[in-house]
């Protein structure tokens, strides 16, 4: 057998020195290691995305997608729930108004309950006039600013899915004006704000069964991803959940505390092991209860692109992305505090 065929005819290496490897790396080594530190803050931290919201692709809240806020069941019978889940969309909403140039066509559709007040003309006007931005806006700025924005109000179902039709229209109408105009201006970017839809579809399960519930939730739910991508950078589309994650506080299967819709839903969700709800908190791990435990609740959370939770730890009020399909936000978290970050 030849030698150039054996491995081990091979010359041996020169030596080196060891306290050249040392001067050689540890300088390089030392250097960088602060600028990773703030790195790493940026990977988890969530105020980022909050203060570039629809100005770019990189933000977690960005358009092209649909975007759900949920908080826990837990908090569901303390007076301000409502405002409490409203505050972060109410926000970016006012930020969205305040950023967006001006345009014949509306900034902004909310589709709400009518008993559903942190979208309310009043809330809006104090959110924009409260706003730490500078410069501040004076109250015929913030009046005019909310000109732009349409409220749709809805009692049921049904009217929901009639006014998501309607904003589809006139997106679409909005879209073909700009085509056929001779310049060549993007199109307005555009949010449209829908609460409540969970809740709303309880009444169809409440005079039906959890399954025609979900079908009709689903149905909405994928004209709301349609419409998203169809207009693509110029539509964020925004779902505000007013029923809350995670079972009832001090609800147990096959109780009489149970009747109604948590109990229709029971019968067939204890079918689905808990398991594939595949939707965590870290930082309500130790409940040991899974945060879709419904139907109605997993069908709602299909239908969302980014899903973020807003929850009370001790004192403070967190902000964790639960969900993001088609990026990479889910484990971002900051601590929300409104008058903290500048629209």
């Amino acid at each position: 057998m030849s030698s150039s065929g054996n491995a081990y005819a091979a010359e041996p290496a020169y030596p080196i020195l060891a306290h050249t490897l040392l001067s050689s790396h540890t300088p390089t080594s030392r250097i960088p290691e602060q600028p990773e530190k703030s790195d790493q803050s940026s990977i988890w931290n969530l105020r980022k995305d909050i203060e570039e919201a629809f100005e770019g692709p990189s933000s977690v809240f960005r358009c092209g997608r649909v975007i759900g806020f949920s908080r826990l069941k837990k908090r569901a019978q303390e007076d301000d729930d409502h405002d409490f889940i409203g505050q972060l969309p109410r926000y970016l909403l006012a930020k969205h108004l305040r950023n967006t140039p001006s345009s014949p066509q509306p900034k902004a559709f909310i589709i709400h309950p009518p008993t559903f007040d942190p979208f309310s003309p009043k809330q809006l006007l104090t959110s924009l006039l409260a706003s730490p931005a500078t410069p501040p806006l004076s109250r015929n700025e913030a009046i005019a600013l909310l000109d732009h924005v349409q409220l749709l109000p809805v009692f049921d179902f049904r009217a929901a899915v009639q006014a998501i039709s309607q904003v589809a229209d006139a997106l679409q109408s909005a879209s073909v004006s700009t085509g056929e105009g001779e310049r060549e201006d993007k199109p307005t970017r555009t949010l449209l704000l829908i609460a409540g839809l969970d809740t709303l579809t309880e009444d169809i399960i409440r005079a039906s069964n959890p399954v025609k519930g979900a079908a009709a939730l689903t149905a909405a739910l994928r004209t709301l991803t349609q419409l998203s991508r169809a207009h693509g950078s110029n539509l964020a589309v925004m779902l505000v959940n007013t029923r809350g994650l995670g079972p009832a506080p001090g609800f147990r299967p096959g109780t009489g505390a149970g009747a109604g819709v948590e109990r229709q839903q029971s019968r067939v969700d204890l079918r689905v092991p808990v398991e594939d709800e595949g939707v965590h908190s870290m930082f309500h791990a130790e409940t040991s209860t899974p945060l879709l435990p419904s139907l109605l609740m997993r069908t709602l959370d299909q239908g969302i692109d980014t899903h973020v939770l807003v929850s009370m730890v001790k004192e403070d009020c967190i902000v964790e992305v639960i969900k993001d399909r088609v990026g990479e936000g889910v484990g971002r978290w900051c601590i929300w505090d409104e008058n903290s970050v500048n629209v």
